[in-house]
């Protein structure tokens, strides 16, 4: 078996269109490559409106009404039907979603809605379920767990919500945690301490873990791996080091150029000029050509594939892999 087919979770050509009256209005996702190695955490990074949280749900099955998936994903060697609810999640798969505060239902208590979850993937008398669930409290670092159980999401802080978002995911033990922009609404001090926390359990539990994240400085600190989403696509994957260290494609370094900690002080931030296009029906060429300040004619015309990055010093990286007809590799 080659290593893609060996891999935890493998995403090939994934596509999701939008009609209306039989026409194809939107395709947000065109042709998605990805997989995920067993204990592996993989980056995915891009601004609003690139596919990310989409190609998340997609694996859960948990497409907006209307969305019609194309394409194939398998997760720990069963084939998903895209069609429907992943079996598979909550379970397998499970999600950790960008906002717990709105996530969690406020009207149950927090015990209460985990204990759903624990009834239906690990059947168990109640008594038994509880101490499972304040189990879980108590390795994500939750104090007080009795409390927290009985708790309403309104009584929690953020960071606690948050842990206890990610206890809620990882009490059935799955291989595979989809974290949804995990710190968006948390404090730096908070963030750090749940980006440690991800660490922690990955390695004690051996989950893997997809970070959807606008966050570049977070996929530096965590991830092994990253793929860059624009418009429905991935444009730029590899190792971290490799794709952070030497970017290839030109969307890359514009996302990197804007980080203010890389900007010289006094002068204005670098910004990528223009925006994601909001609908993507009929693209011809490279959809990023006409925000890119090294396209050209070919670019307009000539849609790029994934193909291996130019080399950086004597050796190029097998897996940093870029889709550009103008690539280049600067450190």
């Amino acid at each position: 078996m080659t290593p893609r087919e060996t891999a935890l979770l493998v995403i090939e050509d994934l596509r999701v269109e939008f009609r209306e009256r039989g026409e194809i209005t939107n395709m947000p996702l065109r042709g998605i490559d990805l997989r995920i190695e067993r204990g592996e955490i993989l980056g995915v990074v891009g601004e609003t409106g690139c596919g990310k949280s989409l190609t998340g749900l997609a694996v859960l099955g948990l497409l907006p009404r209307g969305a019609v998936p194309y394409g194939r994903i398998s997760v720990d060697g069963h084939e998903l039907d895209l069609t429907r609810p992943s079996p598979l999640r909550g379970d397998v798969i499970s999600l950790v979603f960008q906002n717990p505060g709105t996530a969690f239902n406020p009207v149950f208590a927090i015990g209460r809605q985990i204990d759903a979850v624990v009834a239906r993937h690990r059947p168990a008398p109640r008594a038994a379920r509880r101490e499972l669930i304040l189990a879980a409290f108590a390795e994500v670092g939750l104090p007080d767990p009795d409390r927290v159980f009985h708790s309403y999401p309104h009584e929690l802080s953020g960071g606690m919500l948050q842990r206890a978002m990610i206890a809620m995911a990882l009490v059935c033990r799955p291989k595979l945690l989809i974290l949804d922009e995990p710190t968006t609404a948390l404090d730096v001090t908070v963030a750090k301490q749940i980006l440690d926390l991800v660490l922690t359990l990955r390695d004690r539990f051996d989950f893997a873990v997809m970070l959807i994240t606008h966050n570049l400085g977070v996929v530096s600190e965590i991830c092994d791996r990253v793929a860059v989403l624009y418009a429905g696509r991935v444009v730029e994957t590899g190792l971290t080091d490799d794709v952070l260290g030497a970017p290839a494609h030109p969307y890359t370094r514009g996302l990197l150029g804007a980080l203010p900690a890389r900007h010289v002080p006094g002068e204005p931030l670098d910004a990528i000029r223009g925006s994601v296009p909001a609908r993507l029906v009929g693209v011809v060429g490279c959809v990023f050509a006409p925000r890119c300040p090294r396209a050209d004619a070919e670019c307009l015309i000539t849609d790029p594939v994934l193909v291996s990055a130019p080399a950086v010093g004597a050796t190029a990286s097998a897996d940093h892999l870029g889709a550009c007809l103008r690539m280049e590799a600067v450190r």
